[in-house]
């Protein structure tokens, strides 16, 4: 599986064999990323694949200078299973 920033369409994406089984999509405004959605295909669910897609983007939050809003759900609960990443919450 292979983690994939698509930076003009303000997502990351999981591939597995260049195939599509899941999506993170964000918005950037007022030096906040919003994390809007996070999905992945229901095959592959539960091998923490939207775990990495929400901390792809936290990461390139922190390297960009950008707090963080979690506005789906997972989001939330990946900021509660990583406190260490918790200082990037707006």
């Amino acid at each position: 599986m292979e983690v994939v920033h698509v930076k003009k369409q303000n997502k990351w994406l999981a591939l597995n064999d260049e195939i599509q089984i899941g999506e993170l999509n964000y918005e950037i405004a007022e030096g906040t990323m919003t994390i809007s959605h996070a999905e992945v295909d229901a095959h592959y669910r539960g091998h923490k694949i939207a775990e990495e897609l929400v901390l792809s983007a936290i990461n390139q939050a922190r390297d960009g200078g950008l707090k963080v809003t979690p506005a789906c759900s997972f989001a939330k609960t990946v900021f509660e299973r990583f406190p260490e990443q918790q200082d990037l919450l707006s």
